[in-house]
């Protein structure tokens, strides 16, 4: 009985170690961005075939994770033959090859490709091209095929440049531009191990930079009010100011004892409202976030923020 509970326990760890690696699987570390550029598709047409790409990344694993447009998913069509079909209402007939593509926007290189024969029947050209992009398969092998060889090269890229883009994000760092180094750390998967804890490891002491930085500038423009304005009009100023500052940052117990004074001079009906909102700043969730979770949110604001203007016009001349 025993060595069969024994083996029932082994099992059992063995099914979850196997789910968990299901749930963390490689790709799903790396983001990849279907974009479809208008152009001799036509918009509805695109936006359909746009749909088509994203659910073959998700088959396969991939994911836009907001830290990175670098890598993209595209296609483009081109009509081999064109036909109107005789019927009422008369049908326009394309035979066409859907050329996929996954590269770089960033160094401009086409890492995979691969083309697909279609063909698509509809009562004017727009239909024709949505009749066509609805036969493609996610699972169609040569989709999966390509998307296997990007995502070797995608890891390779990463691998190979682990040490420039450390070094390219602590020269931003110098330059005060905190969040778009942390922004390109954080686009580094985990499923190239060693880069990825290099990155963390290193967007870690950058996002103390940040805060340290901005907490002692954030005081310093807190105590100028005061001291100019030492009331309850400027102590609601000041109150807006100090709640933006971090207290991991170094400076927290300066930040500490600047309350402390403010909070001794003020009226009691004034002195109220200040700890009040002093009390808010304490329990302020945002703060209490982990380092790395606070690096992540970085990451993905910046990415977000980022125009999509300069991929397309890449993606443009692949096409």
């Amino acid at each position: 009985m025993k060595t069969k509970r024994i083996l029932w326990l082994f099992h059992c760890l063995w099914v979850t170690l196997s789910l968990s690696a299901q749930a963390l699987s490689d790709e799903g570390r790396i983001s990849l961005n279907a974009v479809v550029p208008e152009g001799t598709i036509p918009a509805e047409a695109c936006r359909n075939l746009e749909n088509k790409l994203v659910r073959a990344i998700t088959t396969k694993g991939f994911a836009d994770n907001g830290y990175t447009n670098r890598f993209v998913v595209t296609a483009k069509a081109d009509i081999t033959s064109k036909d109107i079909v005789a019927s009422t209402p008369p049908r326009v007939s394309q035979k066409m090859e859907i050329s996929f593509m996954v590269g770089d926007v960033i160094e401009n290189k086409i890492y995979s490709t691969c083309v697909l024969p279609l063909t698509g029947i509809g009562t004017n050209e727009n239909k024709a091209f949505i009749s066509a992009f609805s036969k493609v398969n996610s699972n169609q092998k040569e989709l999966q095929d390509m998307l296997d060889d990007a995502k070797a090269k995608i890891v390779s890229y990463y691998t190979t440049h682990c040490d420039k883009i450390i070094t390219d994000a602590q020269a931003l760092a110098g330059m005060q531009r905190y969040d778009e180094a942390i922004f390109h750390l954080m686009s580094v998967p985990d499923v190239c191990a060693d880069c990825y804890q290099k990155c963390r490891i290193t967007s870690v002491n950058i996002y103390k930079q940040k805060i340290n930085t901005e907490g002692n500038s954030l005081l310093n423009q807190a105590k100028n009010i005061w001291m100019k304005q030492p009331d309850i009009t400027g102590a609601e100023e000041v109150a807006k100011i100090i709640c933006k500052i971090n207290p991991e940052a170094q400076n927290y117990n300066e930040v500490i004892a600047f309350r402390n004074e403010i909070g001794s001079k003020l009226e009691a009906a004034a002195k109220q409202k200040w700890d009040f909102q002093m009390k808010q700043y304490d329990d302020n969730q945002a703060f209490k976030q982990s380092i790395v979770e606070a690096c992540k949110a970085i990451g993905v604001a910046f990415g977000n923020g980022q125009p999509k203007s300069v991929t397309k016009t890449i993606v443009q001349r692949w096409l």
